[in-house]
């Protein structure tokens, strides 16, 4: 296939955004089926098996065993391994911009999980310092969500939470008073103790809400949760920032 035909391919697939998901899924798998993909992007399962007819119809995708009518493995073909590298050079380019919707109009669905694909689930028995490693281990996120058994959502522990109790741990002397110390506390503290309410957005939230409860709350991140209140995952600001760029470069040029 010519360029023409991968620019073409590439253009189909980022103008519907279950096709880009849907390829998009392949990038750290090699063999994936509807359920696979459903799970990491929060999409139905009838929603992701459309994606993978429709790019299976433009042999960018194929069936492992061909034939099967349940459990269906799909892996890229060599024509999809070309449209999914033509696919993430246009985005970055900022192809992306030209065929998004307005921010306005776009969905939580359609953010979360472009940066963050797993956020950092705590229990409450546990140490805050094990919550520090695990944040200080993935720079991506900033918070930790609390959650019982069932992943029902009970709290959160923040980068502000952290510090605190950071400063809570110092041995903090007044070189003006040299007799005068400050009361020491010493780690662990519990996750309990330090745990706030978690500010939460539905996948089906616009992201403009989203955005505006980040900034009512001064918040980089949000709880995704169902209406079970069980995490799906988490919201981070630079998602937001990711399709809010393209946005203000349209602006500026119109």
């Amino acid at each position: 296939m010519g360029d023409f035909d991968i620019t073409e391919l590439t253009k189909w697939i980022i103008r519907s955004d279950r096709r880009l998901m849907t390829l998009r899924s392949f990038r750290h798998s090699q063999f994936l089926g509807a359920s696979d993909i459903s799970r990491s992007t929060g999409r139905s399962i009838q929603n992701i098996s459309t994606g993978l007819q429709e790019l299976e119809k433009r042999h960018a995708v194929e069936q492992l065993e061909p034939g099967r009518r349940t459990w269906k493995k799909y892996k890229l073909t060599s024509l999809g391994r070309s449209a999914l590298d033509s696919v993430e050079r246009e985005l970055s380019a900022g192809m992306f911009e030209r065929v998004a919707d307005e921010l306005s109009y776009k969905y939580v669905r359609e953010a979360f999980r472009l940066i963050v694909s797993d956020p950092i689930l705590v229990t409450r028995q546990m140490k805050l310092h094990e919550v520090v490693d695990r944040v200080l281990a993935d720079p991506r996120t900033r918070s930790a969500y609390v959650v019982d058994e069932k992943r029902r959502l009970l709290g959160m522990i923040g980068l502000k939470q952290m510090l605190t109790a950071v400063e809570g741990s110092l041995l903090i002397v007044d070189k003006t008073r040299p007799q005068t110390r400050t009361k020491r506390v010493m780690l662990p503290f519990s996750v309990e103790e330090y745990m706030v309410r978690a500010v939460t957005v539905s996948p089906e939230d616009r992201l403009m809400t989203a955005l505006q409860r980040m900034i009512k709350n001064d918040l980089e991140d949000l709880a995704v949760v169902d209406d079970q209140g069980i995490i799906l995952g988490e919201l981070n600001g630079f998602e937001i920032l990711l399709l809010g760029s393209e946005t203000m470069k349209r602006q500026a040029r119109s």
